[in-house]
């Protein structure tokens, strides 16, 4: 396919003072990464019967990883796959625990190398980011593009990526890739973790699940960013993963950016999702990172509420068995309230909070009497 004339333009502005890394093998094989990726993986999953496994010999296995990267010996492990239904349904892949350290040994050494290039309001997998960022961007853009006019007005282009990590193209990702890493081992070594996925299409394809999948995430949709911010020069525009926005007083403009966009995107071999790619007035309320955010307030969708109840209800039958703890249940109430206190959910958490101590109380008397019975 030949690149539309403003491509080239675009790739030509960037190209005179690109920095390329050509010897990041020899710090990716040092046992010291190897150990930073063994805490960054295991961080969070002390409990989990293949961590501690793992933990027992924890220095002989990292030797072993060492010697299969530098002798070009190591074959990542089948991939184990499970259905998620949240509610959609979505298949997780999980990789060996051995695997996901060294997914982390790689970004850690890729990582230096990309940031720098990522655009500020890219909010996925990135330090310092993540959904609340995202959303109160979204808020200062959204009273910026209103300043002048009456408060409601304005528009969004909501738009996300047609099966984005299933239709990640090897090649293209490959290319993006080669325009900064020179060196050839590390090639090797994604080539080694993209190929361990089948999608059901040839260089086609990233499991949800891995750390590198979230890092190359962001490193394939970089080239989004950068056409939306110098090439359309679109100020008011977020990306989370493959769920963005722009927002302007203009729906003509907006109408122009999705056809721009929808070209643009031919290049990476991707598409926008035919049914899920709207042009939205501001005053009707956008439906962005689990909230529909209205000019003076935000409501929690009802699908993220259904969802945490459906959690907590989970949890609390775990704990009436005996195969969970109250400091579970507590700790999941507490992370969810932390992320629904930024909407107007007040008296939602209010009430959630009342139900799920009164659950705690009756299913620890439960528990009790148990207990005695069989004592």
């Amino acid at each position: 396919m030949a690149f539309p004339s403003w491509l080239e333009r675009f790739e030509g502005h960037f190209c005179f003072a690109m920095k390329t890394h050509k010897h990041l093998w020899e710090n990716l094989c040092t046992f010291e990464n190897l150990e930073q990726a063994y805490e960054q993986a295991r961080r969070g999953k002390y409990g989990n019967p293949v961590v501690v496994e793992f933990r027992k010999h924890w220095q002989l296995h990292l030797c072993t990883i060492l010697k299969e990267l530098r002798t070009h010996t190591y074959k990542p492990r089948p991939l184990r796959k499970f259905v998620l239904r949240d509610p959609k349904t979505r298949v997780i892949c999980v990789s060996e625990f051995r695997d996901r350290v060294i997914h982390h040994a790689l970004v850690n050494i890729l990582q230096p190398v990309f940031e720098p290039l990522f655009i500020h309001d890219s909010y996925a997998s990135r330090k310092g980011k993540g959904t609340l960022p995202a959303l109160k961007r979204f808020d200062i853009f959204k009273w910026k593009i209103t300043s002048n006019c009456t408060r409601g007005q304005g528009f969004v282009f909501k738009a996300d990526i047609k099966h984005y990590f299933e239709t990640v193209d090897h090649a293209v990702l490959l290319r993006i890739i080669q325009k900064r890493v020179k060196d050839e081992n590390i090639i090797w070594l994604i080539r080694q973790i993209l190929d361990n996925y089948d999608s059901g299409t040839p260089g086609k394809g990233m499991p949800l699940g891995n750390w590198t999948s979230q890092f190359f995430a962001n490193v394939y949709l970089n080239e989004l960013d950068q056409f939306v911010k110098h090439i359309l020069r679109a100020k008011y525009y977020v990306r989370y993963v493959d769920d963005f926005v722009i927002l302007h007083k203009s729906k003509k403009i907006l109408q122009e950016y999705e056809q721009r966009i929808n070209e643009f995107l031919q290049t990476l071999k991707i598409n926008l999702h035919p049914t899920k790619c709207k042009i939205i007035p501001l005053g009707q309320g956008i439906s962005f990172l689990g909230f529909r955010i209205f000019y003076h307030h935000k409501l929690l969708r009802k699908r993220n509420i259904r969802k945490i109840k459906a959690k907590l209800a989970f949890l609390l039958e775990e704990y009436e068995s005996g195969w969970a703890d109250a400091y579970d249940v507590l700790e999941t109430l507490h992370g969810w309230n932390a992320y629904a206190v930024h909407g107007n959910t007040f008296r939602l958490r209010q009430r959630l909070d009342c139900s799920v101590k009164k659950e705690l109380e009756t299913r620890t008397k439960t528990r009790s009497a148990f207990r005695v019975r069989n004592t």
